[in-house]
């Protein structure tokens, strides 16, 4: 039981390190100078989605497509195989990057969208994949378009079936939108369900890098586990919380009722013989 206890309680702070953070993944059809020119590391959502809704060449693309996957975690991500669009989409783009944890912020993005359609002149719509919106648009005009999944939820394998199923959605909806719109930036994150909110701690496996490539075997494979402040985290409580937790439990296990060891009062030794 106390293992189980000390094993749980060392990898608290791994958890509490990846909560509050969703995935931010990006490509275009195009080479994009600001993608390729994002830092490796943002504080917050908001911060990385302004930076390229509000970049210098976002207006040189004739639609910009933001898709919204509520409760996505990192290891959604993680899960699809080599073979799915988001997957292939990623790899052979001009440009791509992908923020496996990027800690989220409750601001509304739709303020965002606004604004760079206004700079841009384009049209803004919005509309559930599935649906046959993108076959609808006229490429007359440039677009912002923003999709909006179903939100996630269950265990693993629900949740991973649901990824394939929403993935073969987009693939559909964004080949419609590429037939019109060649060149085109795709932005595909998460937000708390109903709305762009805190979403609750969750337990992940991968942390940020700064190269934006992916490689065989799925999306975000090649980022690290082990960061900084991750490192720090987890020293501390390897040689200051587990050790004192040890030494509680040693000590509760070494506590003996007094009667056990003590001699009764007025017990004599050679008079208990001679009887």
């Amino acid at each position: 039981m106390s293992v189980r206890f000390i094993a749980a309680f060392a990898l608290l702070p791994l958890a509490l390190a990846y909560s509050d953070t969703s995935p931010v993944i990006s490509w275009s059809s195009h080479s994009s100078s600001t993608l390729d020119a994002l830092p490796s590391k943002f504080s917050h959502s908001h911060s990385l989605l302004d930076s390229i809704l509000s970049s210098s060449d976002l207006c040189g693309h004739d639609a910009v497509v933001f898709v919204d996957q509520p409760e996505l975690h990192a290891s959604d991500l993680r899960s699809l195989p080599a073979d799915t669009h988001i997957a292939r989409a990623l790899s052979a783009s001009p440009s791509a990057r992908q923020f496996p944890y990027v800690p989220t912020d409750s601001r509304d993005l739709s303020a965002l969208l606004e604004s760079a359609a206004a700079r841009c002149d384009s049209r803004l719509v919005s509309f559930a994949p599935g649906h046959g919106g993108a076959s609808a648009l006229s490429s007359a005009a440039k677009h912002v378009v923003s999709l909006t999944f179903p939100p996630l939820a269950g265990l693993a394998q629900e949740r991973k079936d649901a990824m394939l199923k929403h993935d073969a959605l987009l693939s559909a909806e964004l080949a419609a939108l590429a037939s019109a719109f060649p060149n085109h930036l795709i932005i595909y994150t998460g937000s708390s369900a109903p709305s762009f909110a805190k979403r609750a701690p969750i337990l992940d496996t991968l942390s940020t890098a700064p190269h934006n490539r992916t490689s065989t075997g799925g999306i975000l494979t090649r980022y690290q586990l082990l960061t900084p402040g991750l490192i720090t985290t987890l020293l501390i409580t390897l040689f200051v919380l587990v050790p004192i937790v040890m030494l509680g439990i040693q000590a509760l296990a070494s506590i003996q009722s007094p009667m056990r060891n003590e001699l009764p009062k007025g017990y004599d030794a050679q008079e208990k013989k001679n009887q």
